[in-house]
């Protein structure tokens, strides 16, 4: 019964010349862009190393099962040592053996950052750029942080220092069996820290301060993890953020905060 009132509605409405028009511009527009994608994939496809060859949109992903790294492993058998692949929109190489991993780093094309990968943490300077311009910011601000004393005076007291808590850490672990990482990971974090203000954070006065760091190391790690679904899909984080989905708004919240106590 509902179906057929709205179907006596819309056959009640008419279409002007004009809104015709318009609906034929728009549908060829979708048309050409579809095609345009579409010769683009086949063209990559073609010209790229071998590898399956996937679905649209979502690429290869359906198919790499809960150890994706064991699955693009295996194709090796059937592809060779570089295969080429779609993990969702992005067209992805990968590398399965050490010789041509070593070969491909050495080549200054393949040592490019994604500027998409690190979209999400804000403004990180010249970290995420490349080419000339990228070579260019590197050297003036190694000049600059000679200039301000790197590796001599303070930041060599600031350095060791942190080392010196650190050993003093492992140490209470008396040679047992444990996840250094948090531990490793809080120092090194405690270490730019100091190098970027100046000085250590108080661990009591400051505990707000150092947690924050800690959640944005946390946060940082990973949402540019090559294998979060928002680093193959990046308008999924502006998605999963609005909707509230696997922390994200939290993670949003950490890396603004942060961005503002820098």
């Amino acid at each position: 019964m509902e179906f057929e009132e709205i179907k006596k509605y819309f056959s009640t409405i008419e279409f002007g010349s004009a809104t015709n028009g318009l609906l034929i511009t728009i549908g060829c527009l979708v048309f050409v862009k579809l095609l345009q994608k579409t010769v683009k994939w086949l063209t990559i496809l073609r010209k790229g190393p071998p590898g399956p060859v996937g679905l649209p949109i979502v690429g290869y992903l359906p198919f790499l099962g809960k150890e994706p790294h064991k699955t693009l492993r295996k194709m090796k058998e059937k592809y060779g040592d570089v295969i080429s692949v779609y993990l969702g929109p992005k067209y992805t190489v990968v590398l399965n053996e050490y010789t041509v991993v070593k070969e491909v780093l050495g080549h200054p094309y393949a040592l490019d950052r994604s500027q998409e990968l690190f979209a999400s943490l804000g403004s990180l300077g010249f970290g995420t750029e490349n080419g000339e311009k990228w070579h260019e910011q590197r050297k003036f601000v190694l000049q600059a942080a000679r200039d301000l004393g790197l590796g001599k005076g303070p930041w060599e007291e600031l350095i060791m220092e942190e080392a010196s808590t650190f050993i003093e850490e492992v140490k209470k672990i008396k040679g047992k069996p444990v996840n250094i990482t948090p531990t490793l990971v809080s120092s090194l974090n405690a270490s730019i820290i100091s190098l970027l203000i100046g000085r250590r954070l108080n661990k009591d006065e400051e505990a707000d301060k150092i947690e924050l760091c800690m959640d944005y190391a946390h946060e940082a790690l990973k949402n540019v993890a090559p294998s979060n679904p928002t680093s193959l899909v990046p308008g999924l984080r502006k998605l999963f953020e609005i909707l509230k989905i696997a922390g994200f708004d939290r993670a949003a919240k950490t890396i603004q905060n942060f961005n503002l106590f820098m």
